[in-house]
């Protein structure tokens, strides 16, 4: 992947972007929680184009690298530790660790407690959290398939298996031969909307395994907005996880 580094006097000077050239008309420019800067773009935009257009977007470039440098914690779990955050269903959740011999985890308010035997090792805090949010994501992605699983029973579609998983690259996907969908490991950082467009999306694909315009045509019909939830799901939640 290509890279132009940009001044952005206000944030402390030089930054890279990573140009993405693709078969595509329009571009599209991201900032990631990691501060990972990607500009896509056409495969024939000449570089000093992308660069005037980087200018000319370095006001928004720094307000997303500045709003994401307050959010320590947001974007992945390498460290859990006291005061660190991470979004669940669209709002922040502090962690808060404390010793006790028996171990648990559970969410309070805007809490989320772990009490375990040794609060320094993070491995095993790690193991801890991660065990207790599978079980929160299996519970809240069974229930947005049930709401949405009426839409494609009615064609005699079988209610899938579930599966969660961390995955770097898709929100969701189904596999049509084994009857499960599965869903990634951090989707429930999203709020329910966005959450619903993905369960629909891998429903769908049950009646029609591809991205067809028949596909697409009985998605618009379900949810009109769906494009507008995959953007906020592709350029606000976290998505270099």
């Amino acid at each position: 992947m290509e890279t132009i580094c940009i001044t952005l006097p206000t944030f402390g000077g030089a930054v890279t972007v990573n140009l993405d050239r693709k078969k595509m008309k329009t571009c599209r420019l991201k900032v990631y929680p990691n501060q990972k800067i990607v500009l896509s773009l056409p495969q024939s935009a000449p570089d000093a184009w992308a660069k005037s257009f980087l200018m000319k977007k370095s006001g928004w470039i720094e307000l997303k690298l500045q709003s994401f440098q307050k959010t320590v914690g947001y974007a992945a779990t390498k460290e859990i530790r006291n005061g660190y955050s991470i979004r669940m269903l669209g709002e922040d959740m502090i962690f808060a660790l404390s010793q006790c011999e028996k171990e648990c985890v559970y969410a309070e308010g805007k809490k989320i407690r772990i009490c375990c035997k040794s609060p320094e090792d993070q491995a095993h805090v790690k193991q801890l959290f991660e065990a207790w949010w599978r079980r929160q994501a299996k519970e809240i992605l069974q229930e947005r398939v049930h709401v949405w699983y009426p839409i494609v029973e009615k064609y005699g579609v079988a209610m899938p298996e579930l599966s969660i998983r961390k995955m770097k690259t898709l929100w969701g996907s189904c596999s049509v031969a084994r009857h499960v969908i599965t869903f990634n490991f951090y989707l429930i950082k999203a709020r329910t909307p966005y959450i619903d467009y993905v369960v629909l999306h891998e429903l769908v694909h049950f009646l029609y395994p591809n991205h067809s315009k028949q596909f697409y045509a009985f998605l618009s019909n379900y949810m009109p907005d769906w494009k507008e939830r995959k953007l906020v799901l592709d350029q606000e939640v976290v998505h270099e996880l």
